[in-house]
């Protein structure tokens, strides 16, 4: 059961530094971006 426990918090541990670093930050804001002008386009037409 320990083993599991330790092994979940690595895992989570690694994906947080996973979603942390800089390429996944500037991803996610260009998707927003996307998303953004398509409802502005949307919007317009």
């Amino acid at each position: 059961m320990e083993a599991m426990i330790a092994y979940s918090a690595g895992m989570l541990e690694a994906v947080a530094t996973f979603l942390a670093s800089e390429p996944i930050v500037y991803l996610f804001g260009l998707v927003c971006l996307i998303l953004a002008v398509k409802v502005v386009k949307d919007i317009l037409h």
